[in-house]
């Protein structure tokens, strides 16, 4: 059984009402915090893994709540480090958008050489939280390459090819 994304927010808006992150100075801020909708997050096949429920303050992503299939918690946390500086989080959970995951991926592929990119789709690439917009690139019809885009930076390695993954 897979929990839907309604049985997510209800588990994660449960999860932060009773952990004692609240007592914490830096989760301060979730006092005035919403959550926003969650995004389901695939394995490298495309298949469905987890959810990331946001947590949103003053329209950013200010935190996040990890949500497995199964219903359990995985992770409470928080995308800032000062609890004064909400406004420097990101505007999505993800932290960057498909449009600007597309937009760096297409760095790296080459038309002229019969590549073609699909469109991005939040993965983890191995364990959950090592979480990346995946752009699998197609030569002839069939996937040859995976570039994944991160916030921070972008990678690639062969199509198929994957990392350790822990599963639930």
């Amino acid at each position: 059984m897979f929990v839907s994304a309604e049985q997510a927010l209800e588990i994660a808006s449960d999860e932060i009402a009773r952990s004692p992150i609240r007592q914490d100075p830096l989760f301060a801020p979730w006092s005035d915090a919403s959550l926003g909708q969650p995004l389901v997050v695939k394995n490298v096949f495309k298949e469905r893994s987890y959810w990331v429920v946001p947590v949103v303050i003053r329209g950013r992503a200010a935190g996040f709540v990890r949500v497995m299939g199964s219903g359990r918690v995985a992770a409470i946390g928080a995308l800032y480090r000062n609890p004064d500086q909400i406004e420097a989080c990101p505007a999505t959970v993800t932290g960057i958008d498909p449009a600007e995951a597309s937009r760096r991926a297409k760095e790296r592929i080459e038309p002229a050489r019969g590549e073609v990119g699909s469109e991005p789709v939040f993965v983890h690439d191995g364990p959950p939280g090592r979480e990346a917009w995946l752009v699998e690139v197609l030569k002839q019809g069939a996937p040859s390459r995976w570039i994944f885009v991160t916030p921070a930076f972008v990678y690639e390695r062969a199509a198929g090819e994957v990392l350790d993954e822990t599963h639930e």
